[in-house]
């Protein structure tokens, strides 16, 4: 065939893929015009009326050379790690073919989304602030959350036999209980009533939420998360439900002097450790046993703190789709993994060994039972008498200290 025909034959099929690209780019930003003008009528119980989006000449430079201090404060990590998330988030579309032509260059949309996830700002104010329409803005925030929940298996992982060396020293050496590998607890993320099964998702301070659990280590870096589990789910039941716990039961995440440790709502066995309830006739070493357990528990409620202090979008979310909470949600969490993975300690490692006040120590709070738990196998009414020996065991240990 002659080479003229050839390069045109090529150029014909690759106008033609740009074409459909570009339709199929006009439709995903159609629909996320509908989307965020439903988003606005909940944030702000109206969206725009009718009226047409006018939009607002900005220089968006002058956010990428805001001083480093600056940059962080508004965005929550410093300029370099910025610029190796935009690295990796450009990589990955190109990956999943999301990224034929970059009309609106990666570093620009991040800015707007990274601002997104740190702010309650609602959506038509930072649509305004960077000069974008609502639509636009929720169609580069949906597919970015979308990328970095897909990213999640590369920065949310289970520590390695070396790594639960490392995590159980730093833990001994601060608090003094032993085989410490990580603290589990669950969050709940407030949503806005979900059209089907609302009641599903009314925690019990009657708001409507997500439940996330998660296993955090000395560092405030998350190990396992799970999200998606109904607001009115007990923790016991989302760890019961998730493939954690049926990784600990078979013995394929730890050792037998691993443990996590958690608060009463867990179940105790030989993987978890939890307090001796306090009914007012606990001896100097269980009271002692509390204690040191409790100081190195507090550090996933640190991690929460942190989390949602960065990610102020956490603390209520606007939304009705339930899969743009999830993505949300872990989106929020990589990028909390992703800062600490980059150098920027969320935690003064001093802090790790700091006493704790006597209202954090674990065993005073009621926790209401979980039905479920009483339909046990034998496997976990082994691991479960495990634990009692284990428990009696450790606290001997941490008497003699």
């Amino acid at each position: 065939m002659d080479a003229n025909i050839v390069l045109q034959v090529a150029a014909a099929a690759a106008a033609l893929m740009e074409e459909e690209e570009e339709e199929e780019e006009r439709l995903a930003i159609a629909a996320a015009e509908i989307a965020a003008a439903e988003l606005m009528e909940l944030e702000e119980g109206e969206g725009l009326g009718g009226a047409s989006w006018v939009k607002i000449t900005t220089d968006i430079n002058e956010f990428h050379l805001m001083p480093d201090p600056c940059f962080k404060l508004h965005f929550r990590m410093s300029r370099a790690t910025f610029e190796r998330l935009c690295t990796v988030i450009r990589e990955h579309l190109i990956l999943k073919r999301r990224l034929i032509r970059e009309r609106t260059p990666i570093p620009d949309i991040m800015l707007m989304v990274v601002w997104l996830l740190a702010t309650p700002d609602s959506f038509r104010s930072v649509a305004l602030q960077f000069g974008v329409t609502p639509g636009t803005l929720y169609y580069f925030y949906s597919y970015i959350i979308l990328s970095l929940r897909e990213l999640a298996d590369r920065y949310i992982t289970w520590p390695t036999a070396e790594e639960r060396v490392t995590i159980r020293n730093a833990f001994h050496e601060a608090t003094g209980f032993p085989g410490v590998v990580g603290c589990i607890d669950g969050t709940h993320v407030y949503i806005t009533a979900p059209v089907l099964g609302a009641a599903s998702y009314k925690n019990r301070n009657r708001s409507y939420s997500i439940n996330v659990q998660a296993v955090v280590d000395n560092t405030l870096l998350v190990r396992d998360l799970v999200v998606g589990e109904v607001g009115s789910m007990h923790d016991a039941r989302v760890f019961r439900r998730s493939i954690l716990h049926h990784d600990l039961v078979e013995g394929t995440r730890l050792t037998a002097d691993e443990h996590l440790v958690g608060d009463g709502a867990y179940t105790l066995t030989d993987f978890m450790m939890i307090p001796f309830p306090n009914n007012g006739h606990l001896n100097a070493e269980q009271r002692n046993f509390n204690r040191r357990l409790s100081q190195s528990r507090v550090r996933v409620e640190n991690a929460f703190g942190r989390a949602k202090g960065k990610w102020r979008r956490l603390k209520f979310l606007h939304a009705r789709n339930q899969a743009i909470v999830v993505d949300h949600i872990t989106a929020s969490f990589v990028l909390h993994n992703f800062i600490i993975l980059g150098g920027e300690d969320m935690l003064d490692h001093e802090e790790l060994g700091r006493p704790i006040h006597a209202n954090e120590v674990l065993g005073n709070e009621v926790h209401e039972p979980d039905e479920e738990l009483e339909d046990i196998n034998d496997e976990e009414q082994a691991a479960q008498a495990r634990g009692v020996e284990k428990r009696n065991f450790l606290m001997e240990i941490l008497g003699n200290l």
